[in-house]
């Protein structure tokens, strides 16, 4: 889950709302449904005369976590594929078939953070970067960013990671640099009294 920013790579950031562009002022979205749709259909604008690297990072609004249980049993990456795969769909149901899964470790004998993304977001955004001039480097969801961030601060310590997002809180706790529990919750202008 590392993320490597060069100097002169291209850093966008995805919400329902508005696109950040690293050197230049944010693209408001307005009249978005929430959706991630019109935030990758004035992706192509964005990349218009640049090159080299860019990485995306993904509101969590785009994004489902899920914390999968350590497992002896669980041999490589495809069988914890299957397992989030079979998690997301008893969470979420038939809809959880339409969604790319990624699976990391977060410690050697810790829970695994499984991520799913709409497949269609991540193939229309890959079809728009290979149209422009700009390779895309790294895709990540908000909380994952942020977490990189701080990771080696927190080491083997223990935190919570809350983002914010517009309407919406992503809360991670860390107990002694392992992975408990993660929840988003929709929030309001009273959240920080609320938590």
């Amino acid at each position: 889950m590392s993320l490597l920013w060069r100097n002169r790579e291209l850093r966008i950031g995805l919400s329902p709302e508005r696109i950040y562009v690293s050197g230049a002022s944010s693209l408001e979205l307005p009249g978005n449904d929430g959706g991630w749709e019109m935030a990758v259909q004035a992706l192509p604008d964005i990349l218009k005369g640049k090159s080299g690297l860019a990485s995306v990072v993904l509101a969590d609004q785009f994004v489902r976590y899920a914390l999968l249980p350590h497992n002896e049993t669980l041999k490589g990456e495809a069988q914890w594929t299957a397992l989030a795969r079979h998690r997301f769909s008893v969470l979420h149901g038939p809809r959880a078939d339409e969604w790319e899964v990624k699976v990391a470790a977060t410690a050697p004998h810790g829970a695994r953070l499984a991520c799913a993304v709409d497949r269609a977001l991540v193939q229309r955004m890959a079809e728009v970067f290979v149209r422009s001039q700009v390779r895309l480097a790294v895709v990540q969801p908000f909380l994952i960013a942020a977490f990189n961030r701080i990771r080696r601060q927190v080491g083997n310590g223990s935190c919570w990671i809350v983002v914010e997002e517009t309407g919406r809180l992503t809360l991670a706790l860390i107990q002694r640099g392992t992975w408990v529990a993660i929840r988003a919750r929709r929030s309001d202008a009273q959240w920080r009294k609320v938590l």
